[in-house]
């Protein structure tokens, strides 16, 4: 950590009695800069704006908070330098200390200057431009240096952080951005930091990225809590295989006995009321439960690669879907032995995961319709193994729009070197799909993972307002196609390829060769009963395995150009 330039940052503080960091601890190295923004309730409420350059984080206070509404000009008195893990930091500074107060980890996730000059240049002539992808800011900004001096009394550097006008603007914003007052890192109010409570926050910079104490914080007592206890409240556990349940006797052999009586099993896997309607008859005829059976026994070779040892909810309907449905994740008891479990880390409840065909068809018999895997790589949940980005239209939309969209992504993902495929999503929009190198230290987090996504979405956004969006906003909607990246997270999920949808028709997520994503493509064709036939005659997605790519290169491509 550069001493010097934090010299300033330590003679204010006195660290036997703040928590705040001094500088001294291992940070994460990363592939991007990273920004932080810390609300701040001292002497006056104010929001600390952090942007990591040069080995420490360059700060302002914004006096009213960012603005998404390019007309609003905020305020931004440039502090101290901060060290790199003040970015972690959220809790309780001593009152009498300088900044005394509670700090709420806002917002954060990576930045990039824009332009050609450097971002120390910029910031020496007064003028800074920069994109930001958060989870809450996004989009381009400017911070501009105020030559007159009106706010202030000459002795402070003073600054107006102005938002400019893309998909990330909203005109009129009225300060509604901020009324998102929850921790990023700890989803906590600022009344429970204060307090002590609720869970700890999720380290960003930190390495070892354990989470902290809630209470690990210094009160106005000049207390503090012991960070040395063996047992934090919120310490993650690891990845650990769990042996599996075993089926309760009476379940199993009633299940046993109406498999036998009907004499449905498909691999050995009892299929009980196998002529139980799931879909029913609309187009073509209806789809029973031991259709289903056969259909996962035919396609599941092909589709296991893409769900093996990753956590995989469920979507079930026991009734068919225009019975009850539910979403499921974790174990449930009487669950079939062929059905794994797995522990995740941050969660107490195991989850099911799919490792053989027997297991995709035990799933089936309990008529799981659709198949939602992770994208993380193969028994490392967190490492991304793939992105996804979704192309979910307006009801407004033709579906050849789409198809064009999805052309078009994929030529912003091969700009940057990584290979992309496609599939329909059994439902009116589409999937790009690029898979990942993670061996040879090419592995990257969750948190560049979607900062490449966003940050490459807002792209195409931003050339064609008038084709997509990157909000979720229905009113923003009409006409436009919402390029949903936020599937690109460590428990996000995307419908399995082959995966059956819970939708009339019986449709399928089919995945596909690029010759076929043209305009006049008909999604509703590839249903339960057509996939199979025609998954024999297809080459879709052959090079899947071999097109692998690392994603640290990507994002110098993208955000360099």
């Amino acid at each position: 950590m550069p001493k010097k330039k934090l010299s300033e940052y330590r003679a204010k503080r006195d660290f036997t009695k703040t928590a705040e960091p001094s500088g001294s601890a291992t940070v994460r190295a990363a592939q991007n800069l990273r920004f932080v923004i810390q609300k701040h309730a001292a002497t006056r409420l104010h929001y600390d704006f952090r942007l990591e350059l040069d080995g420490v984080f360059k700060s302002w206070a914004v006096t009213r908070g960012p603005s998404i509404d390019p007309k609003d000009k905020r305020l931004a008195v440039e502090v101290e330098d901060h060290p790199l893990d003040y970015g972690d930091f959220e809790g309780t500074i001593p009152k009498g200390q300088y900044g005394g107060g509670t700090v709420m980890l806002w917002d954060r996730g990576f930045w990039a200057p824009l332009g050609d000059e450097s971002p120390e240049a910029q910031l020496r002539k007064g003028e800074l431009k920069f994109v930001l992808v958060g989870e809450k800011l996004k989009g381009s900004w400017v911070l501009v240096k105020i030559k007159n001096d009106r706010f202030g009394d000459g002795k402070r550097n003073n600054w107006l952080l102005i938002k400019h006008k893309d998909e990330g603007a909203h005109p009129g914003d009225d300060d509604k951005l901020l009324s998102l007052d929850r921790s990023i890192a700890s989803n906590r109010t600022m009344a429970q930091i204060a307090a002590g409570e609720g869970n700890g926050p999720e380290p960003f910079i930190l390495k070892g990225r354990r989470a902290k104490r809630p209470d690990a914080v210094w009160h106005s007592d000049g207390k503090k809590a012991d960070d040395d206890d063996p047992e934090p409240a919120a310490r993650k556990r690891p990845l650990k295989r769990m042996p599996v349940r075993k089926v309760a006797k009476t379940r199993a052999k009633s299940a046993a006995d109406d498999a036998e009586t009907s004499g449905a099993r498909v691999l050995g896997i009892a299929i009980s009321h196998p002529d139980k309607v799931l879909w029913p008859a609309s187009s073509d005829t209806a789809v029973t439960k031991i259709d289903l059976a056969h259909y996962l026994e035919a396609v599941g070779d092909w589709m296991l690669p893409h769900i093996k040892g990753r956590p995989c909810s469920v979507i079930r309907a026991p009734d068919g879907i225009n019975g009850q449905t539910f979403f499921q994740r974790h174990a449930m008891r009487g669950m079939s032995k062929e059905i794994d479990l797995v522990r995740i880390s941050g969660d107490r409840e195991p989850y099911i995961e799919v490792n053989s065909l027997e297991g995709l068809i035990a799933l089936g018999q309990i008529a799981a319709l659709e198949f939602h895997p992770w994208n993380c790589a193969p028994l490392l949940p967190d490492v991304p193994g793939r992105l996804v980005f979704d192309l979910d239209p307006a009801p407004d939309v033709a579906f050849a729009r789409v198809v064009d969209a999805a052309n078009e992504l994929r030529q912003r993902l091969e700009a940057v070197g990584l290979v992309a495929f496609c599939k329909t999503t059994g439902g009116k929009g589409i999937h790009v799909v690029t898979p990942l190198k993670t061996r040879g230290g090419a592995a990257v987090g969750w948190d560049e993972a979607k900062m490449f996504a966003g940050a490459l979405c807002q792209q195409m956004a931003k050339d064609s307002p008038e084709h997509y969006l990157i909000k979720m906003t229905k009113k923003l909607r009409e006409g436009r196609i919402f390029l949903d990246y936020l599937r690109n997270d460590r428990m996000a999920t995307a419908v399995a390829p082959l995966s059956p949808r819970a939708r009339p028709g019986a449709t399928v997520s089919m995945p596909l060769t690029w010759g076929q994503v043209k305009r006049d493509l008909d999604p509703k064709r590839f249903t339960v009963q057509s996939v199979p036939a025609l998954l024999k005659k297809s080459a879709a997605w052959k090079d899947y395995c071999d097109s692998e790519r690392p994603l640290k290169s990507a994002i110098k491509k993208l955000l360099g150009s």
